[in-house]
């Protein structure tokens, strides 16, 4: 009998040993993984850079950060060197942020500060609202000689827009057909009716939100961008958390996942 009682004992610490061991080497990964995202500074810019060759030990000493919310396993993406045209360029704006991400074949290259519209946070209704409008557009100029330095043109207003300023009437209909004819064939459309438009990427600085609508930046930023990007990229406006956000908040096809911050 005691021999039996010894046995099952034995039996159940192998067995709590073999759930327990599993469990505390998968809790060691994740203070790994978690320890592995630190804060570095290079080229008096600020990056939350994630090292997979070093133990824990050596990051350990660095401040921890959060995976940054977009595709960013090592800095080099943003030092590398890019030349015109970009391939596959896409450029997203958060404008809660405050950033311009633009992305080749959906990896973020080049992240810029930007300034907004007087009024930041609300979605452009009309002309003279000092808003920047949010959702999907495309570059529909491109202007070397802008008074704000360089500008790309923004598909604004687009179709969407159209049909609700014709139902508020603040567009007639043969202002509304401009709009979603210019908009299906890629053209820039009017900017002069009640809804606003001259939506640009331009320089000027980021000092404050100052626009009238537009998306500020930096010069020495904007003569690269402007360098990089072709008529008819894709521009994506939005705020953090809005339906529009994919393109930066999904898993990469190489099995990282990013922490929303």
């Amino acid at each position: 009998m005691d021999r039996t009682y010894c046995f099952i004992d034995l039996v159940r610490i192998l067995l709590c040993v073999s759930l327990v061991l599993p469990a505390l080497s998968a809790c060691s990964k994740g203070r790994h993984d978690a320890a592995s995202w630190h804060w570095e500074t290079r080229d008096g810019r600020k990056y939350c850079v994630r090292d997979t060759a070093e133990s824990a030990s050596k990051v350990s000493s660095r401040p921890t950060c959060k995976p940054p919310a977009y595709f960013l396993d090592d800095v080099k993406y943003l030092d590398a060197e890019l030349s015109p045209p970009l391939k596959d360029a896409k450029i997203i704006i958060n404008k809660t942020r405050r950033k311009l991400y633009l992305l080749s074949h959906g990896r973020v290259v080049r992240i810029y500060p930007v300034s907004l519209g007087f009024d930041p946070v609300n979605d452009k209704v009309k002309q003279g609202d000092g808003r920047t409008p949010e959702g999907r557009f495309y570059v529909c100029t491109k202007n070397p000689r802008s008074r704000f330095y360089l500008s790309l043109g923004i598909s604004y207003p687009d179709i969407e827009d159209a049909e609700r300023g014709l139902k508020q009437g603040l567009i007639t209909r043969e202002e509304y057909e401009k709009i979603v004819w210019a908009i299906r064939n890629g053209k820039k459309p009017p900017w002069s009716t009640k809804l606003g438009g001259a939506i640009c990427i331009h320089g000027g600085g980021v000092a404050w939100n100052w626009t009238e609508g537009c998306i500020a930046l930096n010069n020495k930023d904007m003569k690269e961008l402007f360098s990089l990007v072709s008529p008819g990229t894709p521009v994506i406006i939005e705020r953090l958390g809005g339906p529009r956000t994919a393109e930066l908040h999904r898993d990469r096809p190489d099995g990282w996942k990013r922490q929303v911050d």
